[in-house]
């Protein structure tokens, strides 16, 4: 009986325990487009102690993360970042490939079934395969948990928030509006607002404190920038700028308060997208003010997001996640002049030279479909038709690329199956069987693609970086994670401290 007793005592105060865990009433995810850890460090001397400092100190902080597979960009980190899966499981592998049908660019949010809203641009999240973590939030509150996304870019908005999103909104590269597509209904008309007299926009930038407080790398400082944007035809430049940061931030708290999140005790998704990459994606000692002044200015804007979510619903009721997309792009510079091996791979002249050498083994015949960015291709068809052993044709293939200059390995599904060392799994993650090519090759160290008709953009450098990822919240141990830790971690961290189920395509696959 005293047993019984006892048992029934340590129940009640496990379930009181239970019950004083309290489920956050917002979760605002925040993704900034190629933040660095050696920058945040760098220029900590031009922030405030309301912005980044305040989660840096005041949360989980893992200052060294990354993302578990090659070839990373904007579109494939957002999309493993919101599902905690990687792109062999979640089938975003870059922002555009090959559609195999159609031999045409595809991008990963098109879907010709959903219109433009304020765009000429139709999408939906369709590619994306695996479950985020807003999905399961509707899930568990039956629909009831609001879910917005705010982004410059189309495919960092739809992919931040997942299939089940209520208001996704992106800036029109064209127009300069926020638009969004019909697969989220109709544009919300507390945005309207912020969508009038966008064709007369004149935005200036130029740097936040005088140049001599920018350290510029131990450099003597050079005259102060201006950059004037006009109308929609500077766009896309204004995207690359710190005045990017201020139009998010807005369009941010407005949908706060227009959606009314936050309020109640079902918890709501707020997913906001900065960017923090060089301007014009130009070489770090062109700009070197530049970067540094996006750096402050992003702080000024987390400092102003935090402050608005503290005042409308209270910072000890939010959780807020910030974390990088782990790349940097760069335009071309000339390692030659610091005597570091480097060179160019043109894919186009290697796609042709590898149609000469198979027609010389297995007989004249176009072997190579198709080419995009170090990816290749084959004619799958005419393999078929013409009896050939389609291992046999790849094993060559792979012969050859290898003796070209430039080229350090080749990889191939065949290469990838069964059992892999952490290499191999590493390139396997960023793999997926329904738009990846046949062959793709890794370049050595210093080496990289050339431009042609076929590139995701004019901006040819791009490499992975370590980034910080932060954990705020009134129920989140604070401290510093030092050692190398996946991006894919997250979501499970987030789902335990909602108290919603893991996603299921996660399952804690942080290498699968």
């Amino acid at each position: 009986m005293m047993c019984l007793l006892l048992f029934i005592a340590v129940s009640a105060v496990g379930q009181n325990n239970r019950i004083k865990i309290e489920t956050p009433k917002l979760v605002v995810m925040i993704t900034v487009d190629q933040l660095r850890s050696d920058f945040l460090h760098e220029f900590e001397g031009l922030y405030t102690d309301t912005g980044l400092k305040r989660l840096m100190n005041g949360g989980r902080f893992y200052s060294n993360g990354y993302y578990a597979f090659e070839s990373i960009d904007r579109a494939s980190a957002v999309a493993t970042m919101t599902t905690g899966t990687n792109p062999y499981v979640n089938g975003i592998v870059s922002s555009r490939w090959l559609d195999r049908s159609s031999l045409r660019l595809m991008d990963c949010t098109e879907d010709v079934a959903c219109k433009g809203i304020n765009t000429n641009e139709m999408a939906s999240p369709a590619k994306l395969k695996a479950i985020a973590l807003s999905d399961e939030m509707k899930r568990a509150t039956r629909g009831k948990s609001m879910v917005c996304a705010i982004a410059p870019e189309r495919d960092a908005a739809i992919l931040s928030g997942g299939h089940a999103a209520d208001v996704v909104l992106w800036m029109n590269d064209d127009t300069g509006k926020w638009c969004t597509s019909s697969y989220y209904g109709s544009f919300p008309a507390w945005a309207e607002a912020k969508n009038r007299d966008v064709a007369s926009m004149k935005k200036v930038w130029t740097p936040t404190f005088p140049t001599e407080i920018y350290e510029n790398f131990g450099e003597k400082a050079p005259e102060p920038f201006k950059y004037v944007f006009e109308g929609g035809k500077a766009v896309k430049d204004f995207k690359t700028s710190a005045c990017i940061n201020d139009e998010v931030t807005d369009m941010a708290v407005a949908c706060l308060y227009g959606n009314k999140l936050g309020l109640d005790d079902i918890p709501d998704y707020l997913a906001v997208t900065y960017y923090a990459g060089n301007y014009l994606g130009a070489p770090m000692d062109d700009r070197p003010i530049e970067v540094q002044d996006i750096y402050s200015k992003l702080d000024g804007n987390i400092s102003k997001l935090l402050g608005e979510l503290d005042k409308r619903v209270g910072l000890k009721n939010v959780l807020v996640c910030l974390s990088s997309t782990g790349y940097v792009v760069e335009g071309e510079t000339d390692d030659s002049v610091y005597k570091i091996p480097s060179g160019l791979v043109h894919i186009d002249r290697v796609a042709a030279l590898l149609d000469v050498y198979l027609g010389a083994v297995f007989g004249k015949a176009k072997y190579v479909e198709q080419y995009y960015n170090s990816q290749i291709y084959l004619n799958r068809k005419l393999i078929e038709q013409m009896q050939l052993d389609k291992l046999d044709v790849i094993s060559h293939a792979v012969e050859f690329l290898l003796s070209v200059d430039g080229v350090e390995d080749v990889f191939t599904i065949y290469r990838l199956g069964g059992m892999l060392s952490p290499e191999l799994q590493y390139v396997k993650n960023g793999y997926n069987a329904s738009c990846s090519g046949d062959i793709w090759l890794r370049l050595m160290p210093g080496w990289h693609m050339a431009k042609h008709a076929a590139s995701a953009s004019n901006l040819v450098r791009r490499g992975a970086v370590n980034f910080p990822m932060i954990i705020y919240g009134a129920a989140v141990e604070k401290g510093v994670v030092e050692e190398a830790t996946p991006v894919n971690v997250l979501v499970p961290e987030l789902a335990r401290l909602l108290h919603v189920r893991c996603p299921n395509d996660n399952s804690m696959r942080i290498f699968r």
